[in-house]
């Protein structure tokens, strides 16, 4: 008996095209007829089966013996969601709005996957964007035209227009998919299913599909760095660091007097060295035309790795700093050290990001 209910017709058409249910008919005279084929319909209203449309055989032509159930319901879903477009105060629509971060789009540290974006939870009252509702409406597009079950629309603003499909046995056609225009699918397989539609706000599921919303991307400034990064810092004074903390939204703020800045992501330190990386750099500078002096480059200098200490050949008992090197008449460039680390660099460059910034190409 549920399988039979769910078969018949609740609904029809009045003379006047009015939508109207048996319930509101069944005290009436005046005639009703099937949404899909036009065929005058009887009114079942009995006590042993739920009251019902039923198609009038007298009536019955070649036409009428194709009206299927499914054929009823694409075209009662069709007057019922226009009937709901037309008395609604409110549509709300709820879509998914892509935020990204403000860099996200030229990020060179981002890797595919990457959550450096997310999807809010966004409603839309389309009643004030929307003023008409028209069945089968006939679209036109550059290269195509096709047939709409519903368009809502506003003559005045067509950009905003939506085109509603109804999906009993077949899904909207890929031509219409790929019109560009927005469209909203609904899938329906009984007269519940569309009173479920109008009773709801309008959001995508398993039953309800959107095509070709595309909502702006916007941008969230205060999304958090995903990237902490690291980076080497030459100044103009011969000072030089290899630790400034920085990140994927920050690096690109550069500091007032250096001259060289590469940064990198924070590395494995079983495999990277924040001491290499500074030698490295400290060559790095030098063969970009940096007046590099240095005590790490120096051919004086020598590095205990056991102590951690670094001295001065030419005065092995004293205390030695990288940056004597600036002011020290016997400072010479250990030439071999220093090819050596550059092409340490340059080899770790190709194998890992970097980004350089040269104040001399600015």
């Amino acid at each position: 008996m549920n399988n039979e209910n769910r078969m018949e017709q609740h609904y029809a058409v009045s003379k006047g095209g009015v939508l109207v249910h048996i319930n509101e008919a069944h005290g009436s005279k005046e005639d009703c007829f099937c949404p899909h084929c036009g065929r005058r319909m009887l009114k079942r209203c009995g006590n042993i089966r739920t009251w019902h449309f039923a198609h009038d055989y007298r009536y019955e032509n070649e036409v009428n013996k194709e009206c299927s159930y499914e054929s009823y319901l694409h075209a009662f879903a069709k007057l019922r969601l226009k009937q709901w477009f037309e008395e609604s105060t409110s549509l709300t629509l709820h879509y998914q709005q892509p935020i990204s971060c403000q860099f996200v789009k030229d990020c060179i540290w981002r890797k595919y996957g990457d959550e450096c974006s997310r999807l809010d939870e966004k409603s839309i009252d389309l009643k004030k964007h929307l003023t008409c509702c028209s069945v089968e409406e006939t679209i036109h597009t550059d290269d195509a035209m096709f047939r709409a079950d519903l368009l809502w629309s506003n003559p005045d603003n067509p950009k905003n227009d939506i085109l509603v499909e109804i999906k009993v046995t077949h899904e909207c056609t890929q031509k219409k998919k790929e019109s560009q225009k927005r469209i909203i699918e609904f899938e329906v397989h009984s007269e519940e299913d569309v009173e479920n539609i109008v009773a709801n706000d309008i959001q995508e599921s398993d039953t309800v599909k959107f095509y070709g919303f595309s909502p702006k991307e916007e941008i969230d400034e205060a999304m958090q760095a995903r990237y902490s990064l690291s980076k080497f810092i030459y100044y103009r004074t011969g000072k030089a660091f290899a630790r400034s903390a920085c990140d994927c939204k920050t690096f690109r703020n550069r500091k007032r007097c250096s001259l060289l800045e590469v940064t990198i992501k924070d590395g494995n330190p079983e495999v990277f060295s924040f001491g290499r990386f500074y030698i490295w750099e400290l060559a790095f500078a030098k063969s970009k035309g940096c007046d590099v002096r240095n005590c790490y480059l120096c051919n004086h200098h020598h590095y205990d790795n056991d102590e951690k200490k670094l001295t001065c050949d030419l005065n092995p008992n004293e205390p030695c700093e990288a940056l004597h090197a600036i002011s020290c008449n016997s400072y010479k460039l250990e030439e071999d050290f220093f090819h050596k680390n550059l092409d340490n660099f340059i080899k770790f460059s190709q194998d890992n990001l970097v980004n350089v910034w040269l104040k001399y190409d600015n």
